[in-house]
């Protein structure tokens, strides 16, 4: 692969399709589930409204080259949850990143939760699906996971989370010796034609999945339901990235490209997660910090290891109005 092929394999990972629907991937801290996540429900009413945001180093591989665009530290995010039936919660998350940068905004995740008790402890199914469609393939990013809450003490509760998440997603690449790779263009995928405007790129398409979890304790602090949370975070992936050369004469729009060169990429990664949650009737405020206790990753064959880093840690607050 081509230096601005494996910018571009690495960008995936990192940006998902593009500002307005970030992948939250090994290469992306940000993401809606597994990071202080519970099994039972956070509001009272029929609706809460939230907004989270972070300030980290996307870049945990440390593999920006140069003259590629770096990512972006700061993350901004919405969600809306809404009490569809009395044990089944519909939110949407919006990833507001790309809006600060760029003016666009796109809708990153639907998801559905329905709940259950049993015997002291709290249960949840968490199905989330990113909401474009592609083609015959399905949704680009589908993420099935099991939750847990119990608890151990009238002050003490744990959680647990499991889940596995399906990428299949492309976009395109400018071919070596055209224009500079652009982050912020909009994603071509496999089935789509090239024109005129398009000739000479390259469709790079990641497939593949990975496994997430986490695991933590919470201990409340006051009758609200205020609690400080420590908890750990980790994730394994596999990917595979497949690049097809366009190489299409204008006018020729209707013909396949042809196969390219695919490329592997596998990685580990765990965080160490601390935060405090100020619980309120009306709303909750929720600072919190991770630090990356782990990275491994092997792409094209380079091995990337580091252990914990206090230079890659991440600082968050979340508001959430109920």
């Amino acid at each position: 692969m081509t230096p601005t092929a494996i910018r571009g394999a690495l960008a995936v990972l990192a940006f998902g399709v593009g500002p307005a629907v970030m992948a939250q991937g090994t290469f992306q801290t940000l993401d809606p589930s597994y990071g202080g996540e519970t099994a039972r429900r956070g509001f009272y009413g029929g609706f809460a409204v939230s907004g989270e945001a972070a300030y980290r180093d996307a870049d945990l591989l440390d593999r920006v080259e140069p003259g590629a665009p770096a990512p972006s530290d700061l993350s901004l995010a919405a969600r809306l949850d809404y009490a569809l039936l009395p044990q089944v919660d519909l939110a949407l998350v919006a990833e507001l990143t790309g809006a600060a940068q760029n003016g666009r905004m796109g809708l990153s995740w639907v998801v559905v939760k329905p709940y259950w008790h049993n015997e002291g402890t709290d249960y949840a199914i968490r199905v989330a699906v990113d909401p474009v469609s592609e083609g015959g393939l399905g949704f680009r990013q589908t993420d099935v996971a099991f939750l847990s809450t119990t608890a151990l003490s009238p002050t003490v509760t744990s959680d647990l989370s499991i889940g596995l998440r399906r990428l299949r997603t492309g976009y395109s690449d400018p071919a070596p010796g055209e224009i500079d790779l652009d982050p912020d263009a909009e994603p071509v995928f496999a089935d789509d034609r090239l024109n005129g405007s398009t000739t000479g790129l390259v469709r790079t398409r990641a497939v593949g999945q990975s496994v997430r979890g986490a695991w933590g304790y919470n201990v409340l602090f006051d009758p609200a339901g205020s609690r400080f949370a420590f908890g750990l975070v980790a994730e394994a992936a596999d990917y595979t990235i497949l690049r097809a050369d366009g190489g299409l004469a204008e006018g020729d729009v209707g013909a396949e490209p042809e196969e390219g060169a695919s490329d592997r990429v596998r990685s580990a990664v765990g965080w160490a997660r601390v935060g405090v949650e100020f619980s309120r009737p009306y709303y909750q405020l929720a600072p919190f910090v991770s630090v990356p206790m782990f990275t491994l990753a092997d792409v094209q064959g380079e091995p990337v290891r580091h252990g914990p880093r206090l230079e890659k840690l991440r600082v968050g607050l979340r508001l959430t109005l109920r």
